[in-house]
């Protein structure tokens, strides 16, 4: 793997002692890390890219969940559908980035990722968006999703606050 930092040994970078700069960016390291799509997973992201959030239902208990899992942490059943969802939730926390973790977020500065609480019960990391100046974001603010695809790839849900323009 060649350094981030010219003559910089990949150690000083494994350990943030070196700054990234975009300009000694690859292509490749400009695109944003995306989630791997599997057998558990496939039914999610399809949904997403009909611009639906379909989760997980338990058939015994009947909690949905999420992140995607063969058996329901709550009652133990393997027996499961997906269902939409209707997107809804509230922001149960927060962090604003303002520094430069990743190369491909650089013009993204400063970025907002939020647990969000879905009205359904399960909770997603996700990036919040659409946010303005003039947003003061707090714990418990309403949110609903919304899909942006990341390059050719996947459709991602995203969320923005609920009054967002």
């Amino acid at each position: 793997m060649p350094s981030c930092g010219g003559e910089r040994d990949e150690r000083e970078f494994e350990r943030g002692l070196v700054d990234l700069k975009i300009e000694d960016a690859s292509e490749e390291a400009l695109l944003p890390p995306l989630p791997q799509i599997t057998e558990e997973t496939r039914p999610f992201w399809e949904s997403c890219e009909k611009g639906v959030l379909s989760l997980q239902r338990c058939a015994s208990c009947s909690q949905f969940r999420f992140p995607p899992s063969v058996i329901c942490p709550n009652c133990a059943s393997m027996d499961h559908s997906w269902e939409p969802v209707s997107g809804l939730g509230t922001v149960f926390s927060f962090v604003t980035f303002k520094r430069l973790y990743h190369k491909a977020f650089a013009s993204l500065l400063p970025y907002v990722v939020a647990v969000v609480e879905l009205s359904e019960g399960p909770r997603m990391v996700s990036r919040l968006v659409a946010l303005g100046e003039d947003d003061s974001l707090k714990c418990g603010a309403p949110v609903k999703v919304r899909f942006e695809r990341q390059g050719n790839e996947l459709m991602l849900p995203l969320f923005e606050l609920v009054d967002a323009k």
